[in-house]
């Protein structure tokens, strides 16, 4: 587990202009040592770097699907969260604690702008690759760039697996919450579902979150999912994926 020194400021992922992070990370960090969040600073260096044509306070509050936090790590910290760890790059934050740095990054921005569970650690220092890289560099004390992407969520319903099987090869983290998707086979329901609703297909990195809105341990929901009858499935991915 892994914390961070309470914090910084979200800077919206489309920007027009250099971010000047030693400036932002002065005027909206609380550094432990008497430093202060100014609102008005903040909305400064903001709207410098936020999309042009914009009032500040339209910025502050809405939200891309994809930006970036600022967080200040320090040695033997614990970050405040839970993270499902997946086998390639989709590391999702599953819980957020009510103590610690991330409830107090939280505490410090707009409710649009806060971390939330469900939410996918795109990126950490610029580290994409794969979940352990990316867990490796949160460990790491000093500045912390995550990327964030927001979670695109959504339900399949009407799957009778008395008509024929799933089609899908599922993996489980023994600390997950979630069963992740290798792969959809050929045929087989979820094919069907995705030949039929091509604007909500189910595809290999998604994750499914809840069987009939049932939640439980990664193992868990991997085994609800392959216990037939008619199933409802509670898929997640990141939303710019």
């Amino acid at each position: 587990m892994f914390s961070c020194s309470p914090c910084c400021v979200e800077i919206a992922g489309s920007v027009d202009a250099p971010v000047d992070k030693v400036q932002a990370e002065r005027v909206l960090t609380f550094d432990g040592d008497g430093g202060t969040f100014d609102p008005d600073a903040a909305a400064e260096v903001f709207g410098r770097i936020a999309t042009p044509n914009v009032s500040t306070e339209a910025r502050l509050h809405a939200l891309p699907a994809v930006f970036h936090a600022f967080v200040q790590i320090e040695e033997k910290s614990d970050l405040g969260m839970r993270l499902d760890i997946t086998p390639k790059d989709r590391l999702r934050i599953n819980e957020i604690k009510d103590t610690g740095p991330i409830a107090a990054y939280n505490a410090c921005v707009a409710d649009s702008m806060r971390l939330k569970e469900g939410d996918f650690i795109l990126s950490v220092n610029g580290v994409s690759t794969d979940c352990k890289a990316k867990v490796s560099a949160l460990a790491a004390c000093g500045h912390i760039d995550l990327e964030i992407g927001r979670a695109l969520t959504f339900v399949v319903s009407g799957l009778d697996t008395s008509r024929g099987k799933l089609g899908l090869d599922l993996a489980v983290h023994p600390k997950g919450t979630v069963a992740y998707i290798k792969s959809v086979f050929g045929d087989g329901l979820i094919q069907t579902w995705n030949q039929q609703n091509p604007e909500s297909d189910i595809r290999s990195g998604d994750m499914i979150i809840a069987i009939n809105g049932v939640t439980g341990t990664s193992k868990e929901v991997a085994e609800l999912a392959a216990s037939g009858g008619e199933l409802e499935l509670t898929i997640t991915r990141p939303a710019e994926a």
